[in-house]
């Protein structure tokens, strides 16, 4: 038993140190291989042919799964130049019957689901309520009512009733003319005819006379907009009175007869003694962007002596009565602008403004620049300067919007999308805070007004000039590059040595750039002009510019407001300077917070200059049309080629500038503005330049034409402004004869390069005070900002220096009977303007 014991526990030692050796073994083979592997990884005989073999088979893979994608790839490319052309669609497919039925078919599927105002018991379904509204032109005679139609578009009707002495003293229906139309845009004939008979029965009933449709303005050719004009001349009553429909000459719009371009007027209708000539006029303004042949009808009524019949309704003097009404289609929305479906087409790398240099070109008719320089148009030629109310709003609260489609909410929504509020976008950061609010207030309004319920749902158009100079993305885009502007001319005339220098106030030190801030309406001003609106009623809502331009909310900061009712009651003012100071707290949120100015005795950066001449480019220059043959029939500038070459209006630059508050509207001479008396020195010295050169016909025209330098080329700007010379033709053309360049392009590189090139920067200087920022003033602690402002009292003080001017009384500054600035006592004595100095007794 032992002995067996002994010989298992032997044979399992003998067989376990068999198993060892060979693990031992097989560890030992393990070893000799990766060291062999190891040694042939790093071998260069061995993995020199081996690398390239492999390098080579990829190749051969990898084309191979090349040329099987290939067909993907050539699709890809050509599917993405095609969609970057896809304005070709509606320019060229839009116009014809099917995708005309399509788009009507679409539109009314559409408002079938999302429209509920109904017209009468079995009337048709719109999607506003307006039949009682309407915006007075002339008190009595002229008013404009809204037209909804299809899913969210909008005609109009002007109505023209007949002088009241007519009215009164005829005794028999048949000597009453009858009340004169206009339609502008008609969509749906159906739904036209039965809110003309609505309105014929809410608001005219009870005058002997009807309303008789004489003239259909078609603002352009898109089917949404001219799809009724067959079916109102096939009307059996409007059909009988309508004879003409106007369009653009180059538009294409359906039964059209009467052709407009740019600068004409159309032919009032008149009826009897009821005739619109007398009151009103209708000026066509080009707007060659969304549609080639689109047109803005600018409705104006005609001077004082002649709007009213009745002289006992005469404005008291003082302010002006003419006021513009825009009828703009699909080119200016409340908040934004139509699509520029046949403009010419932008890249991405012409969006690319980080790469571009002075040198490059761009397209002033192409996407959004085509849009901001029609808004420009639009904006200067509304109402004329000799008509413009003495305000710092410059004219922009005479002029009233009407759009063609209830855009208002979606494109105030898309500018509060998330996109834009991200923390590095500085979009809101460049705007003063007025501007954030006041489309946050609409943006609210609107949003109010087109979610309540289906059968009430109200209109918010139509909109005022001086709402959409802060709401309207492409109209705050124009004042920047008006910003652009003026500082690339304060740089050009503080460190320029090329030209004669005058004496301009305030520009020895180049200065934080601020620009004049908008203010509210004058109270005397706005009672003047506005106080002859009719009353409203239930059935009758009457508007004028004054509801339009009226604010539903007023954002102030709490700090100011806080102040003035401290004040108040402890008594360190009286009752009114406490109005006047809270009349002012609105105009604080006009103003910078963050001041900015370019770095001195630097020229600006590449990026820039582009933008400056942009600016100078969209501002200055008149639309131009997309081909030459345009040019003609509309009467729009020819397009250019080369930007160089592009024509600068001077005069045409300082209107825009002025009517986007950039220049202050003090003085009652705006030629004495101290940037206008730069702009001119800018123009002399351009054509300085290039006095005496031998130019072609063409050029030699331009120059007679141009008596008092009114145009000159953009090259010619930029040599002045920037020190860039014209762009230089390529190496074949400076040695191809016949392509010889113009003799302005060697010359300006030669000024060029004696010219004083100093460093360019990018860089701006930015000044910030946190003690005195309303909104960053609580993180010190203490409200340092709160104290008692001295400027609001010398405002105050210099307030009523004028009015009492103005009444033959003259007003010595200080408090009646109240300490003076050193304590002493002030006593005020009315005193007579036209006494001298000498006579005029102030004791102290």
């Amino acid at each position: 038993m032992i002995s067996y014991i002994f010989y298992s526990i032997l044979f399992f030692l003998v067989k376990a140190r068999n198993k060892f050796a060979t693990l031992c073994y097989i560890n030992q083979s393990k070893r000799r291989i990766m060291s062999f592997l190891r040694e042939w990884r790093h071998s260069p005989c061995l993995m020199t042919p081996l690398t390239a073999i492999m390098i080579i088979l990829m190749l051969v893979l990898g084309f191979i799964g090349l040329f099987f994608q290939i067909p993907g790839m050539v699709i890809g490319i050509l599917i993405g130049v095609m969609s970057r052309r896809g304005n070709w669609f509606v320019e060229f497919l839009y116009p014809l019957g099917l995708a005309r039925w399509g788009h009507l078919a679409l539109l009314r599927w559409g408002s079938k689901g999302k429209n509920g105002v109904k017209l009468g018991e079995d009337g048709r379904i719109l999607h506003s309520r307006s039949i009682e509204q309407r915006t007075e032109v002339l008190k009595g005679r002229i008013y404009i009512h809204p037209l909804p139609q299809l899913l969210d578009n909008i005609g109009y009707l002007i109505v023209c009733l007949p002088p009241r002495s007519i009215l009164k003293n005829s005794r028999l229906k048949e000597d009453v003319p009858p009340i004169l139309g206009i339609l502008i845009d008609c969509g749906d004939a159906d739904e036209v005819s039965e809110q003309l008979e609505y309105i014929q029965d809410v608001h005219y009933g009870h005058l002997p006379c009807e309303i008789q449709i004489k003239t259909l303005l078609s603002t352009h050719k898109h089917h949404d907009h001219t799809a009724g004009n067959a079916g109102l001349l096939r009307h059996p009553k409007i059909g009988k009175t309508l004879k003409h429909i106007y369009g653009g000459a180059i538009e294409r719009v359906p039964l059209c007869n009467s052709f407009v371009f740019d600068g004409s007027f159309i032919t009032m209708p008149s009826a009897g003694n009821n005739n619109m000539n007398t009151v009103v006029s209708i000026e066509c303004i080009a707007a060659p962007s969304h549609t080639r042949g689109s047109i803005v009808y600018c409705l104006r009524n005609k001077s004082r002596s002649e709007m009213y019949d009745d002289a006992s309704l005469q404005t008291p003097e003082g302010g002006s009565n003419v006021f513009a009404y825009l009828f703009t289609g699909d080119a200016m929305f409340s908040g934004g602008g139509g699509v520029p479906f046949e403009s010419d087409i932008e890249f991405p790398k012409d969006l690319d403004l980080d790469s571009k240099k002075s040198t490059d070109q761009f397209k002033p008719g192409g996407g959004s620049l085509s849009i901001e320089r029609c808004f420009a148009d639009i904006l200067r030629r509304g109402i004329d300067d000799r008509d413009v109310i003495k305000s710092p709003h410059c004219g922009s609260q005479q002029m009233l919007i009407f759009p063609g489609h209830e855009y208002t909410f979606d494109l105030l929504q898309r500018q509060l999308q998330s996109e834009s509020m991200q923390p590095n976008n500085s979009m809101w950061n460049r705007h003063t805070p007025s501007v954030f609010f006041e489309i946050a207030s609409q943006f609210f309004i609107a949003g109010h007004r087109r979610h309540l319920p289906k059968s009430t749902r109200v209109l918010t158009v139509p909109t005022s000039m001086q709402r959409e100079l802060k709401i309207n993305p492409y109209y705050r885009s124009l004042k920047k590059r008006g910003e652009h502007i003026l500082t690339a001319i304060h740089v050009w005339y503080k460190h320029g040595k090329r030209c004669k220098r005058i004496k301009v106030a305030n520009t020895s030190e180049m200065a934080y750039l601020t620009m004049p801030k908008s203010q509210s309406v004058d109270e005397s001003v706005a009672q003047n002009t506005f106080s002859l609106k009719s009353p409203s009623s239930e059935t009758t809502w009457n508007m004028n510019h004054e509801d339009l331009n009226r604010s539903v909310f007023t954002t102030i900061y709490s700090s100011d407001l806080k102040t003035v009712i401290d004040q108040l009651k402890n008594g360190k003012i009286q009752p009114e300077q406490a109005a006047y100071k809270l009349s002012k707290l609105e105009e604080k949120l006009e103003e910078q917070t963050v001041m900015r100015r370019p770095v001195p005795n630097t020229f600006p950066s590449e990026k820039k200059m582009y933008l400056g001449l942009i600016a100078i480019s969209v501002l200055g220059s008149k639309p131009a049309a997309m081909t030459y043959d345009d040019s003609t029939k509309m009467n729009l500038a020819a397009p250019v080629d080369n930007t160089d070459y592009l024509l600068i209006s001077k005069s045409r630059l300082i209107a825009a500038l002025f009517r986007l508050g950039l220049l202050s509207s003090n003085s009652n001479d705006l030629e004495s503005n101290d940037i206008v008396q730069m702009i001119h020195l800018l123009w002399e010295a351009a054509w300085s330049d290039f006095e005496g050169l031998t130019l072609d016909d063409e050029r030699q025209d331009l120059e007679v034409q141009n008596e008092q330098k009114d145009l000159i080329e953009l090259g010619a700007l930029k040599l002045v402004l920037f020190a860039v010379p014209y762009n230089q033709p390529s190496w074949f053309k400076k040695y191809c004869m016949p392509c010889a360049s113009d003799p302005r392009v060697a010359l300006s590189a030669k000024k060029a390069e004696t010219m004083q090139v100093r460093k360019r920067s990018g860089g701006e200087l930015v000044r910030h005070d946190i003690s005195k920022c309303p909104m960053c003033a609580n993180v010190l602690g203490c409200p340092l900002h709160n104290g008692h402002d001295d400027d609001d009292d010398d405002s105050y003080e210099e307030e009523l220096f004028a009015r009492g001017s103005s009444m033959g009384v003259q007003v010595v500054k200080g408090s009646p009977r109240s300490p003076g600035r050193s304590g002493d006592e002030v006593e005020l004595r009315e005193v007579n303007v036209h006494r001298r100095e000498k006579e005029v007794k102030v004791k102290v």
